[in-house]
């Protein structure tokens, strides 16, 4: 591992921070709007909406322009998305800090886990890519851990989690821009624009089948969590410490961290797999702390499926952060994220179904769902991706004498 790394792996965190910090905040919001279930979902909707399409266009862009032309503004974007949010006094204003979120991690996120793995030297790439998953995770996890705290303990709850953010962020901005950047003019894509994902001949059906929908499993069963859970500790379990509600937002996101560390030497497919099939299983302890009436068990449900799903995510960047050469690497990864991103779509369905017919019967029918997602992965996905290729660099080719 390499400064330039470090310093990427630095940005990604402090960036990521931003958009989990009102996973603690939806019952204020919730209770000082006067907003619905549907819409508090909605929120974390419209942010996947604006992220996948922008994780597209940006890894594809940064394998031509380079990657510090799209890291730097995505990181100006989030500090803007915070400041609204610091400001808000109208839900307009939160669905406009929502998409500014979205904006930024699509911008940033794939392509600075790519700036990690170019930054790192030729027997660290691997390691460099899992490194990126525990601070993408970290990051999200320390958002909602510390925004919790400050809410339930500053002066301001709906606003001083953001102002502290903008600090952070000025911080991560400068650290970025002290790293080199990695893609030299001679290594990027010349010709006109276009946008491929970056999946290598011969694993597209594995990578759609099995990577694709085992990341998105991770992201419905965390969106979940993250955005309907909240709504039942608060409704039905009667919580009223937002330090506590961002607690289970800080294990959810941040025990994954541990994944790299304890899946080492693991094959990452069966990393991937062993990870969806235990995370689909365990939301079922959410519904249970409805029988037995304590929160108690929602926050250790939340830790052991952070840690799970942190298993489909090293799978995962190991996976693209060696199956494709370095040009290719920035659309690829974007590709990985935007899957871990889609299933959020979902929770908003999630927060109607909760409005219409209640918040525990809605998490029991979440929790069949990701369990024929797993069972999707396992029996079709792991038949048809049945090994990692790596990319091997061509050599050069021999100068004959004259």
């Amino acid at each position: 591992m390499t400064s330039g790394s470090w310093k990427a792996l630095i940005g990604l965190m402090v960036l990521t921070m931003g958009t989990s910090i009102i996973t603690p905040l939806l019952p204020l919001y919730r209770e000082h709007f006067g907003i619905s279930n549907a819409t508090a979902t909605a929120l974390f909707v419209t942010y996947t909406v604006t992220v996948v399409p922008t994780m597209l266009i940006a890894g594809n862009l940064a394998d031509r322009l380079g990657r510090k032309w799209m890291m730097l503004p995505a990181m100006a974007i989030m500090t803007m998305a915070s400041l609204t949010f610091a400001l808000a006094e109208s839900v307009p204003l939160l669905f406009a800090g929502r998409v500014l979120q979205g904006l930024a991690i699509g911008g940033f996120l794939g392509v600075g886990a790519a700036f990690v793995v170019d930054h790192a030297r030729g027997d660290s790439k691997a390691l460099a890519a899992a490194l990126a998953g525990v601070f993408f995770r970290v990051g999200f996890g320390l958002g909602p851990g510390l925004g919790g705290l400050a809410a339930q303990y500053g002066a301001n709850p709906r606003h001083t989690p953001f102002w502290g953010h903008i600090v952070l962020m000025v911080f991560g901005i400068i650290t970025v821009s002290l790293a080199a950047e990695t893609l030299l003019r001679s290594n990027r894509h010349p010709g006109p624009f276009r946008i491929r994902l970056g999946v290598p001949e011969g694993q597209k059906a594995g990578f759609m089948t099995f990577v694709a929908p085992a990341t998105f499993l991770m992201s419905f069963v965390e969106g979940t969590v993250l955005s309907v859970v909240p709504l039942f500790m608060v409704e039905e379990l009667g919580v009223r410490n937002l330090a506590v509600v961002g607690s289970v937002g800080f294990l959810v996101l941040s025990l994954g961290g541990l994944a790299p560390f304890l899946a080492r030497g693991l094959d990452p497919r069966r990393s991937m797999a062993y990870g969806a099939v235990a995370s689909a299983t365990l939301s079922f302890l959410v519904i249970l702390s409805s029988a037995v009436n304590t929160a108690a068990l929602v926050v250790f449900a939340a830790g052991i499926i952070g840690l799970v799903n942190g298993f489909i995510l090293y799978g995962g960047t190991v996976i693209c952060g060696t199956i494709v050469p370095l040009q290719e690497r920035g659309k690829l990864m974007s590709v990985l994220y935007m899957c871990a991103y889609a299933g959020t779509v979902p929770t908003v369905g999630l927060g109607y179904l909760s409005d219409a017919i209640g918040l525990t019967p809605t998490l029991t029918i979440f929790s069949c769902i990701a369990v024929a997602i797993a069972l999707f992965v396992v029996i079709v996905g792991m038949r048809l991706f049945r090994e990692v290729v790596p990319h091997v660099e061509e050599p050069p080719p021999a100068v004959l004498p004259a």
